[in-house]
């Protein structure tokens, strides 16, 4: 009856005795798409100690169209294996690898961590353990932001003058941005030439296209030319920018003869005219002339006395 007693009190004391292992492991964990995962797994076992642990992903509880884009390397094929005798207390951490394929959608998944082995004090085990915890991975994706820039969204011409207008595609994120359409789409008369656009644009960089607006048809007014930009992800997620580019068409003046001004008449300024100075010889000869015709008069005074003088009286 005693011996009865005691192997009851042994069977209800044994699960007392060698409980399951504290584990532990973080409720999410955050992964961008194209990079790994990392899952810390506390195991610790206060009242015993463990045996051959193993630490693994259930993947045959995970969905296929999950796996697909994860490759997870602590599998139930691949586990982590501690083999020697852990030691009462002692706290293992065992870090599960996932690698998420970098065209995975975002999303959250529920990933199933298995801790396996063997407790109590016996050689390798008294008895078999399995618990499993499971964490959420939230795969987040870093979306490409592509900006559709215009250095000059304003223009003025002549009908008939080309325009060029200079478009900045930069890509202010993380990831690559694929160039789906690059447009320019004019209303009215305008004409754009197709122009060569990049396939693609890489983190932080920007690519630069010049599209050639032909004017020669339109009228004189105003103009829009739509500018558009659609790129996309890895997944072939599509995104868009867009701006607007205004053009005025300026009228020619017409153009007329230039004014016929009359025939002007030049007088020409005279040229002042020295004095003429008297020279030497102009001043003898004056001289001269002074005694000659005083002496004639003398004469002509005399001989006009002497015929008064012999005039027969009356």
């Amino acid at each position: 009856m005693k011996a009865a007693v005691f192997i009851v009190l042994l069977v209800l004391l044994a699960p007392a005795a060698y409980r399951d292992p504290y584990v532990t492991i973080p409720e999410e964990v955050d992964v961008i798409a194209g990079e790994t995962a990392h899952i810390e797994v506390l195991i610790q076992h206060v009242q015993t100690t463990m045996w051959n642990l193993r630490v693994y992903v259930d993947t045959d509880q995970i969905e296929a169209k999950f796996l697909e884009r994860m490759e997870i390397v602590q599998d139930n094929e691949n586990p982590l294996l501690f083999d020697e005798e852990i030691p009462l207390g002692t706290e293992i951490s065992a870090v599960i690898d996932i690698q998420v394929a970098a065209n995975s959608p975002s999303g959250q998944v529920s990933i199933p961590v298995i801790s396996a082995g063997s407790k109590g004090p016996c050689m390798k085990g008294c008895e078999p353990f399995l618990v499993q915890k499971s964490t959420t991975l939230i795969i987040k994706r870093q979306d490409p932001k592509l900006a559709l820039m215009l250095p000059e969204a304003r223009f003025e011409a002549y009908p008939g003058e080309n325009i060029k207008i200079e478009v900045q595609l930069k890509n202010y994120s993380a990831a690559i941005a694929y160039i789906d359409k690059l447009e320019a789409v004019p209303d009215g008369e305008l004409t754009v030439l197709n122009q060569t656009i990049p396939g693609q644009v890489t983190a932080g960089s920007t690519e630069t296209v010049t599209f050639t607006v032909v004017t020669g048809g339109a009228s004189p007014g105003s103009y829009l030319i739509h500018m558009t930009v659609i790129y996309k992800d890895q997944i072939q997620n599509k995104y868009t920018d867009s701006k607007t580019v205004y053009v005025t068409i300026l009228e020619k003046a017409e153009s007329s003869p230039p004014p016929t001004q009359p025939p002007q008449t030049v007088n020409p300024t005279p040229e002042p005219v020295e004095p003429e100075q008297p020279s030497e010889d102009k001043y003898l000869y004056f001289l001269a002339g002074m005694v000659t015709g005083g002496s004639t008069f003398t004469v002509a005074v005399m001989v006009g006395i002497f015929l008064k003088k012999r005039r027969p009286a009356k």
